[in-house]
């Protein structure tokens, strides 16, 4: 099962990576290229109340995604989660118990990684929109304490 959960993950997080990418075209020879930037704003009719939904806050310790797959899944000090993020590392956060705790993979809201966020490393609390599918669990990091 916990094969299956990294395998999951780690390819939720591939993606999420891969679209999050802009993609980078060299202009060829000959041909006129343009840029075109549409902004699109929104304002709520007279009247209408504005409601602002805070997201669900967790509140779980740093861990390696590959360590917790593998059943090496203790909290990360604050030296080593700086150290796996800059080495690119998926970084998560258990709720519950180190090894049989539920895992989270923090996203920005834009769909890219929000391993630099986790870098203090610890005990965190982390507030956003959770999503969960396929054994998966994934939050939107709005703020992160």
């Amino acid at each position: 099962m916990k094969k299956i959960f990294c395998t999951l993950a780690a390819l939720a997080f591939i993606a999420g990576t891969t679209v999050a990418q802009t993609s980078h075209t060299t202009p060829r020879a000959g041909v006129k290229t343009t840029t075109t930037t549409t902004t699109t704003t929104t304002t709520p009719a007279k009247g209408a109340t504005v409601a602002k939904t805070k997201g669900k806050s967790i509140k779980g310790n740093v861990v390696s995604v590959m360590s917790y797959c593998a059943g090496k899944g203790t909290a990360l000090t604050k030296e080593q989660a700086t150290e796996l993020s800059k080495r690119g590392e998926m970084l998560g956060v258990v709720v519950g118990a180190a090894k049989s705790g539920k895992i989270y993979l923090v996203c920005n809201a834009d769909g890219t990684s929000a391993a630099s966020k986790l870098a203090n490393g610890g005990t965190l609390t982390i507030t956003g929109k959770i999503w969960s599918k396929g054994g998966i669990n994934l939050i939107t990091a709005e703020s992160v304490q």
